[in-house]
C-alpha cells in the first residue's frame, strides 16, 4: 500500500532519485521542469520542501556540501525504494483534469460569443506551443533515456493534437455567432 504520508512531490521525487541518482533540491526542479513538469504542475515550494520531509521520513538521505553554496544532496534509501514500489504498484485513482481554459467554457452562457472565441482562439495557441515543445524534444531524441518517458511523451502529442483540434472546433462554433446556445443564453441574462 502506499505510503499515505507522502505528497505526490515527494513520490515524483523519490521516482526522480531513483532513475538519475542524487539531486540538490535546485537539480530536481530542473529535472521535473524538463519531465514530469509537462504534465503534472509543482509550485517551486513544494519541490523544495519535499526532499526535507522525505529525509525526515528516512526515505532519502541528505548530505549537505561542506564548503561554498553549502547545497544539499538528496539520495533515495531503501526504504525510499520500497515506498517507491509500494506507490508505483498501487491503484492508479482516478485521472484527475485541472484546465483553466474547460472552466471559463463550463461558464461560456455567461458571456458574449466573441469572448469565447477568443477563449478558444488562445487555447489554440497555447495547445500548439505545447505540442511544438513536445514534437521538438521527439527531434532531439530527448527521451531515449528510459522508456517509461517516450511513452509518456506520447501521450502529451495526442492530448495536444486533441486539444488543438477541440479548441478549434469552439473557435468556429462562436464565430460569427453560430453557437448553439441561444436559448440558454437568454434565460441566463434574465436572470
Amino acid at each position: 500500500m502506499a505510503n499515505p504520508q507522502l505528497s505526490t512531490a515527494g513520490q515524483v521525487i523519490l521516482g526522480l532519485l531513483a532513475l538519475e541518482g542524487p539531486k540538490t533540491s535546485y537539480e530536481l526542479h530542473e529535472l521535473i521542469d524538463q519531465s514530469v513538469g509537462n504534465f503534472w504542475n509543482f509550485p517551486r515550494s513544494q519541490v523544495y520542501a519535499a526532499p526535507r520531509k522525505l529525509a525526515e521520513l528516512g526515505l532519502v538521505d541528505e548530505e549537505q556540501e561542506e564548503d561554498g553554496r553549502r547545497r544539499r544532496h538528496f539520495t533515495i534509501t531503501d526504504a525510499g525504494r520500497e515506498a517507491l514500489m509500494s506507490w508505483l504498484n498501487s491503484p492508479g485513482g482516478r485521472p484527475e483534469l485541472r484546465d483553466g481554459g474547460l472552466l471559463r467554457l463550463f461558464f461560456a452562457d455567461l458571456n458574449d460569443d466573441a469572448e469565447v472565441k477568443r477563449l478558444a482562439d488562445e487555447q489554440v495557441e497555447l495547445h500548439k506551443a505545447r505540442l511544438n515543445d513536445y514534437e521538438h524534444l521527439v527531434k532531439i531524441g530527448r527521451t531515449e533515456a528510459f522508456d517509461g518517458a517516450t511513452i509518456a511523451l506520447r501521450a502529451g502529442l495526442h492530448y495536444e493534437r486533441s486539444q488543438v483540434a477541440f479548441w478549434g472546433e469552439v473557435s468556429d462554433a462562436y464565430t460569427n455567432g453560430k453557437s448553439k446556445r441561444g436559448a440558454r443564453k437568454d434565460a441566463v441574462s434574465a436572470r
